[in-house]
């Protein structure tokens, strides 16, 4: 009969904790808080209603931008005319206030182009004279608010699936960690 080989593990062994894992313990805490906030559910009085749905204004996503990030660019790719729709393609970049890192989001978004009452779908002879000139804002704006909706709930985004659960942010024994990373160097 063969002899398995030893993984070194035995029923005594400590159970590894995320926290040890890390290199730099603060920064991952501080990285948690960050995506903490970021998947908080919006507060009911941030979101509009048109027509029955709730959405979140695009003032409030650039408020927020501005508020974590401090800046941001949002640079468009294609502005395009899909069927009846003004599509609009671009990427959001922010830098991260934690960790100085760039990030790059995309996002699209389109609009319906507004024709006279009654028209074909795509009966552009009937094109409603400011339509696109309002239209294609709002789907600049779908697009932005889209970017955006990628960095948590606090932008739109997420579902009620998908929790984020903070793994640094618990008090965890520093000696033990500082101790674990000593002995895999």
């Amino acid at each position: 009969m063969e002899k398995q080989k030893s993984t070194g593990l035995t029923k005594s062994a400590p159970k590894v904790q995320i926290t040890t894992l890390t290199r730099d313990l603060g920064l991952a805490i501080q990285v948690d808080s960050l995506n903490t906030l970021l998947n908080t559910q919006p507060p009911k009085n941030w979101y509009k209603n048109h027509k029955g749905n709730d959405y979140l204004p695009i003032d409030r996503v650039k408020n927020n931008l501005i508020t974590i990030f401090q800046d941001y660019d949002w640079e468009i790719q294609s502005v395009q005319v899909i069927a009846n729709s003004i599509c609009v393609t671009g990427n959001l970049y922010i830098i991260n206030p934690v960790t100085g890192r760039q990030r790059k989001l995309a996002g699209i978004g389109a609009w319906p182009i507004q024709l006279n009452k009654g028209s074909a779908p795509t009966d552009f002879n009937n094109i409603i004279s400011d339509a696109i000139q309002k239209n294609a804002p709002a789907a600049e704006s779908l697009a932005l608010k889209n970017a955006a909706s990628k960095l948590g709930k606090l932008f739109g985004g997420g579902n009620e699936e998908v929790e984020f659960m903070p793994a640094y942010s618990k008090e965890v024994p520093l000696d033990e960690i500082k101790q674990s990373l000593a002995s895999t160097e």
